[in-house]
């Protein structure tokens, strides 16, 4: 398939859909892209995600001057991408480490700059709702058609809508096998201004970016500085990413306000920095909860390569491993080089897309079910240092990232909290409850 014949129909304008458009856009293949929603943010909730194996080839995607603002969209521009480090997992009750998990290079990015720095030239054509799509006869071209009675022809149509994706209902034959599970746990997710400089240098002298805090109680706390609006000098204005989860079955009808009465009641047992990362959470602070759901990658019918998934589209996963937008980058960068073998003739487009099906549905699946498993473990005391995260760290399931120098780190527990002793382990927390109570007068 010559170049000028490839055009590819892309499906979601989120950060997988923007993703696979910069990279399109550099090798000269044709693309438009769709998005449902009105515009880049209008949905308000925040988040933040790690990016780390997946840098390298995150790299090749964007341009090189978009890549080069990753780390000003980065939650902590402080920190170089190439830093490196052991990311902190503590014990809630007590403050000390249970493990660092290492990685060799990386950044947490806020969803909405990260999304953002994206779309830089990218022309996306907002309030676009899929409703169908064709495929001719004659095995090539698909035509999709939206809720607005618009429609445009290409070569192919590629699925990057989220975990509820429309275009999974399409290529798996009906709306029942695409659809998702839900995980049983309460998740509640939420952005944090302190207004209060002293408060905010406080929560991040420990941790400057994040961490995770496990409770013996099996819930979980997290927290993430996620922007600085008006720059590290301006500490009250820094917004801060919390969540907090526990397993069963939640009530999704409580209000904004029942959630963080939830939420402070739980934090009260936890240590420093957690305890006041919590209870500092000012009341008119929206509490969102979060619909944590999973599909299991299986084959899909790829129409003879005119129809693929990526990203969550492909394998929804719970968060508790902090792989899903690693393995978002990984999909679109296997599909571009697929891509371009077609493009330049060394294999059709359906062989090329059969090829990128098979590696992303065992690669997908492992993932989505370990990281459905690591869910479950996390939030039980007594299974949490059997977990994927204790056991395999940040790293792809085994054998699933062999991109040039791809992270390799051995498992390592630190245990540093408790070999520094009682009394240094004290110290730490009379000085953090002293500056604790002195923020609280404040």
């Amino acid at each position: 398939m010559a170049s000028d014949d490839m055009h590819v129909l892309i499906i979601g304008a989120g950060i997988s859909g923007l993703i696979l458009a910069q990279g399109l856009k550099q090798a000269g293949i044709k693309f438009s892209i769709f998005e449902r929603d009105t515009n880049l943010n209008v949905r308000s909730n925040e988040w933040t995600m790690a990016i780390h194996w997946s840098l390298d080839r995150l790299e090749t995607l964007l341009p090189p001057e978009v890549y080069r603002d990753m780390e000003r969209a980065s939650c902590n521009p402080a920190v170089p991408i190439e830093a490196g480090g052991d990311y902190p997992i503590i014990h809630g009750e007590t403050g000390n480490m249970l493990a660092g998990v290492p990685y060799k290079k990386g950044l947490r990015v806020p969803r909405s700059k990260m999304r953002a720095l994206c779309a830089g030239g990218i022309d996306v054509q907002y309030g676009k709702a899929l409703v169908d799509m064709a495929f001719n006869e004659s095995g090539n071209g698909v035509t999709a058609f939206f809720a607005d009675g618009s429609s445009i022809k290409g070569s192919m149509l590629v699925g990057t809508d989220g975990p509820r994706s429309k275009v999974r209902e399409f290529a798996m034959g009906s709306p029942e096998a695409a659809a998702v599970e839900s995980f049983p746990i309460w998740h509640h997710n939420l952005t944090v201004c302190y207004r209060d400089a002293e408060k905010a240098r406080y929560l991040r002298q420990r941790f400057p970016t994040s961490y995770l805090a496990l409770s013996d109680r099996s819930f979980h706390a997290f927290q993430s500085i996620s922007s600085m609006p008006d720059g590290p000098d301006h500490p009250e204005s820094w917004v801060f990413h919390l969540a907090m989860a526990w397993n069963g079955n939640p009530d999704h009808s409580l209000s904004y306000a029942e959630r963080l009465a939830m939420i402070k009641e739980k934090a009260k047992t936890l240590a420093e920095p957690a305890r006041s990362a919590f209870q500092w959470i000012p009341d008119d602070t929206l509490v969102h909860r979060a619909d944590i759901s999973y599909w299991i990658s299986q084959p899909w019918d790829s129409r003879k390569g005119r129809l693929t998934l990526v990203g969550d589209a492909a394998h929804p996963m719970p968060p508790y491993r902090g792989q899903g937008l690693n393995h978002c980058i990984c999909d679109i960068s296997n599909l571009l080089n697929a891509l371009k073998d077609a493009r330049h003739g060394e294999q059709t487009l359906q062989e090329v897309i059969a090829a990128y099906q098979d590696e992303l549905v065992t690669r997908g699946s492992e993932e989505v079910e370990c990281s459905v498993e690591n869910g479950r473990m996390l939030h039980d005391w007594e299974k949490v240092k059997q977990s994927p995260v204790f056991t395999n760290g940040f790293r792809p399931m085994k054998g699933h990232d062999t991109y040039g120098n791809s992270v390799k780190t051995e498992d390592k527990l630190d245990s540093a909290g408790d070999e520094k002793g009682a009394a240094e382990t004290a110290a730490i927390q009379m000085k953090f409850q002293a500056q604790r109570e002195g923020l609280a007068a404040h």
